[in-house]
């Protein structure tokens, strides 16, 4: 195509009603909502069009008709994307776009009319170009953030194997019954807080990637509006976790105190039933012989008896003895 007469040169073109009432919306047939807008670029007047990602809107209302509730309206930056040469002194060859870009305001209302107005309201800039942003990036931060939380399940699973050890059969072993209370209470505190300061510094460095609805002006203000407040949040997540991480510390202290320097009994005396020759029964703790080939056993009520090999028939441990 020939070069056209109007030269490149990218900034916002102050665009007014008359120059967009030739433009149109093309809607979803099932729920009417806005896919995409086209007509000819007020600066160069050639075919250019706009597709509306659904999710993802802006702001902003008309100069000479009577303004519309932000939740009734969409707005959207639109830039030229003629497929027209527009001469250019900065690249030096001609380029596909004259480089104008323009605010629109479109109802939601499909029986509206204009069905595209022209916005004017520069303190919607801020909001709009974060929304381009945020479009043009979403698929590296899915990426990012997926990638950074792989570390994060990487440290929960590592509690796992702290908590293996320090819950282990025989970490407890000898210890009464209140040492083991209290070490189980400040084991899973520790990992529980542990747990709690690895998600709530995760979230204030990477955050959690989420779709936002954009479907109105609405709907982008309240979406900007939390995006500022950002980092007001992420340096109280921060702040959390350090403090849980700290409380984590602790109770895994005590845990460990619990373990290592409770008194702990002794070990249980091995108990044995002793069948004699005339098929009796003696049932007892088992003590050291005195003599060869001679076996003595503690009954409960304190008797001792002893036995010699040619009378006994069978000994076998048992958890109690009968009373």
């Amino acid at each position: 195509m020939a070069e056209d007469a109007v030269p490149y040169r990218y900034g916002q073109y102050m665009v007014t009603d008359d120059e967009l009432a030739g433009w149109t919306v093309y809607r979803a047939r099932f729920d009417n909502k806005i896919l995409g807008i086209e007509g000819p670029c007020p600066n160069c007047r050639h075919p250019t069009k706009l597709n509306v990602d659904r999710s993802v809107v802006a702001r902003g209302q008309s100069g000479r008709k009577p303004a519309l509730a932000p939740s009734e309206r969409m707005t959207r930056i639109c830039e030229c994307a003629c497929e027209e040469l527009h001469g250019s002194a900065d690249a030096g060859e001609p380029v596909k776009t004259c480089g104008s870009w323009w605010l629109v305001t479109m109802p939601l209302d499909p029986d509206a009319d204009p069905p595209v107005r022209a916005a004017t309201d520069a303190s919607m800039l801020p909001a709009l170009r974060a929304m381009q942003e945020v479009t043009a990036t979403e698929e590296g931060t899915v990426r990012s953030s997926a990638e950074n939380w792989i570390a994060a399940v990487t440290a929960l699973l590592g509690l796992f194997g702290l908590a293996g050890v320090l819950m282990g059969k025989d970490a407890f072993t000898g210890l009464s019954g209140w040492a083991r209370l209290v070490g189980g209470v400040f084991t899973a505190a520790a990992v529980g807080g542990a747990a709690f300061a690895v998600v709530s510094a995760y979230k204030a460095a990477y955050g959690w990637p989420v779709e936002v609805d954009l479907g109105n002006d609405h709907l982008l203000t309240t979406w900007f509006h939390n995006r500022r407040e950002r980092l007001k949040q992420a340096a109280s997540q921060l702040g959390r976790a350090v403090v849980l991480a700290l409380c984590s510390l602790g109770a895994l202290t005590v845990a460990i105190g619990c373990i290592w320097f409770w008194p702990r009994s002794g070990p249980k005396e091995a108990l044995v039933e002793v069948t004699r020759g005339n098929d009796a029964k003696v049932c007892g703790t088992l003590l050291s012989s005195k003599t060869d080939r001679e076996l003595r056993i503690r009954r409960p009520n304190g008797d001792i008896e002893t036995f010699g090999a040619a009378d006994l028939r069978s000994v076998k441990t048992v958890g109690n003895c009968p009373s």
